[in-house]
């Protein structure tokens, strides 16, 4: 373990827009489970007489794509042609998903199983605080045919992208055919994947490009106690995960940075210098991964990348629900 401690250079405003202005010619195809996100917000003024809960006075209800679409559009605001192949029921919610993605600037390639519901989450919203959240899902695993259907479409696409960014969350999509067929296209078209995937499915990832987990998801990965004696150091995690599972690291950190761990950069931490106020962290990592991915394809070397996932990170963080980050946002972080 050879850590640089000497504090990387920033990036210049000039370099930044040179960098991010590049993602618009760039073409990203995300893999993994999509599902539609619903929020009713309003204001809590009475309890309910018929039993000892709040009432929601609903003033406001809208819906965006969550899970891997929160990654697709995030790609899509920062500026790059965007795909998502996903599985989704047979029913009105995986029309509405479908309106919503083509709204959020995205293309839905979606493959309907009839065996199973589109995911829904329903959340309940007072004064930017979530009073309630309801799921509908099935988390089975998709059928044979189903997964050659991904396959197919995993194996067409590639054709004509520049990257593949993998989004788990856990809800049956990603099995090991579907990974084995992500990392053959990468193979035969030479084109990098990012596996931002959980703990259960990251050795189905060995060799791939690049991982970005934060702290808590590295520990899983590796089989290690996150509280024990305060977890694992991140120059250690990093060294461990990047021998591991042969791949170049981005450990996300939150308030401390990224620090990277690459066959080109090793053992340096970027600190995070973008100061925000923190009003949800939900969806940083969807954001700081498309970040990556894009700096990487546009040319950045792995500090100024890191910089540059600490940026979008942060303007995430500002943002109350798994919002997207657009190009405009991004760049007037560095130009601030």
């Amino acid at each position: 373990m050879n850590e640089n401690n000497s504090q990387p250079e920033g990036v210049s405003s000039s370099r930044a827009i040179e960098i991010i202005g590049q993602f618009r010619s760039k073409c990203i195809l995300v893999v993994g489970d999509v599902m539609i996100d619903r929020y009713v917000i309003g204001k809590v003024e009475r309890i309910n007489p018929e039993a000892p809960v709040p009432i929601l006075h609903a003033k406001e209800e809208y819906r965006a794509t969550g899970g891997a679409g929160n990654t697709a559009k995030n790609a899509s605001a920062l500026g790059a042609t965007t795909k998502l192949i996903s599985v989704v029921g047979s029913d009105r919610a995986s029309e509405e998903l479908e309106e919503a993605a083509l709204a959020e600037g995205y293309e839905p390639i979606l493959i309907k199983d009839t065996s199973r519901a589109t995911v829904e989450k329903k959340r309940y919203m007072v004064g930017g605080q979530q009073m309630l959240r309801v799921d509908f899902e099935e988390t089975h695993d998709i059928s044979p045919e189903i997964e050659q259907k991904v396959i197919s479409s995993i194996l067409a696409e590639a054709k004509s992208i520049d990257a593949i960014l993998v989004s788990d969350y856990s809800k049956g999509m990603l099995t090991e055919g579907v990974a084995a067929a992500v990392l053959t296209a990468s193979k035969e078209h030479n084109i990098p994947v990012m596996a931002d995937v959980k703990p259960t499915h990251i050795s189905l990832f060995k060799g791939v490009s690049y991982i970005s987990p934060n702290r808590k998801e590295a520990h899983e990965y590796l089989g290690l106690n996150q509280h024990l004696q305060g977890g694992v150091p991140k120059e250690e995690l990093a060294t461990k995960l990047n021998d591991t599972f042969q791949t170049n690291v981005f450990l996300t950190l939150s308030e401390d940075g990224i620090y990277v761990q690459t066959a080109e950069t090793e053992g340096v931490h970027v600190p995070q210098v973008h100061r925000v106020e923190v009003a949800d962290t939900s969806g940083c990592g969807d954001t700081a991964a498309v970040a990556i991915v894009l700096a990487k394809l546009s040319g950045a070397n792995d500090t100024e990348v890191a910089h540059i996932g600490n940026g979008a990170g942060a303007v995430i963080a500002s943002k109350i629900g798994a919002v997207a980050l657009t190009q405009e946002e991004l760049l007037q972080i560095f130009l601030s």
